[in-house]
């Protein structure tokens, strides 16, 4: 398996994880399936920021994609954060190494803050940004309603 940057042609297999999660899982932050269209603007924002996909026999099985937490140009060195693995490769520490990737692409670019979100649902994920060295830093709680529960969303920070 292999770091590689993303390019444009990677879109249709960052849907495809994306939507996985969106269909099984209560832990992204939509319903909906992400469309072509959503997908080709994540993957830009991916290639115009830092973007990386992992790669097992050329094959897209994760990816993390950075983009700006707000346009107002007070924040500029703080930047917002997702990713996601196929589940099959999970527990394997891909999430770590593209995080990793992503930090070190980040620092270069002269990038001081990370934000992440999370649902209050996802306990792995939470678990995981605190043992690679984010903090909470803001809970909003009770904020949404995905199939029948309620969701709390919970900011993470990590300087860089």
């Amino acid at each position: 398996m292999r770091i590689a940057k993303i390019k444009c042609s990677d879109y249709k297999e960052i849907q495809r994880i994306y939507n996985y999660y969106v269909q099984n899982t209560l832990f992204t932050f939509s319903d909906e399936l992400m469309t072509d269209n959503e997908a080709i603007q994540l993957t830009n924002e991916g290639m115009q920021y830092t973007g990386c996909v992992v790669l097992k026999d050329e094959i897209v099985i994760g990816f993390g994609i950075a983009y700006p937490f707000r346009v107002e140009n007070i924040f500029n060195k703080t930047i917002k954060l997702t990713y996601f693995l196929n589940p099959t490769y999970l527990r394997k520490g891909l999430g770590t190494k593209i995080l990793n990737y992503l930090f070190a692409e980040l620092k270069e670019k002269g990038f001081k803050e990370i934000i992440v979100n999370i649902s209050s649902l996802n306990k792995p994920s939470i678990d995981f940004h605190e043992k690679m060295g984010f903090a909470e830093c803001g809970f909003f709680q009770n904020i949404g309603r995905i199939k029948e529960y309620e969701i709390s969303m919970i900011w993470m920070q990590k300087r860089i």
